[in-house]
């Protein structure tokens, strides 16, 4: 059975996460920053069925999937895979500006 592991630093990027969208008011009420969390996290877990696309440079992981999660944001979630075990090394967005370097397609 395939398994998906998060590194702690992105856990706490996550975690850190809420509280940017609440404090920068993206969202009104707490409850709808962990709900955009939980949906980053419900589609994590669906990482093994993805189809994964290498990544450009190893530097955040072999391998990406990218998560829409409206029209304007999209998640690049990295990961490295070994013997069915997924390890979530990075997490970004298109907001991001140095991150295209590292995903293919993107400029």
């Amino acid at each position: 059975m395939e398994e998906v592991n998060i590194l702690p630093s992105v856990r706490l990027m996550l975690d850190e996460l809420v509280e940017i969208l609440y404090d920068e008011e993206y969202f009104g009420f707490l409850d709808s920053c962990y709900n955009y969390l939980d949906n980053i996290y419900n589609f994590i877990d669906t990482i093994p069925t993805l189809k994964k696309k290498p990544t450009k440079r190893n530097k955040y992981g072999k391998w990406y999937c990218a998560y829409k999660h409206n029209s304007k944001t999209t998640w690049y979630i990295t990961f490295d895979v070994e013997d069915g075990v997924y390890l979530v090394t990075h997490i970004t967005n298109n907001h991001t500006t140095d991150y295209p370097k590292y995903i293919r397609g993107l400029k």
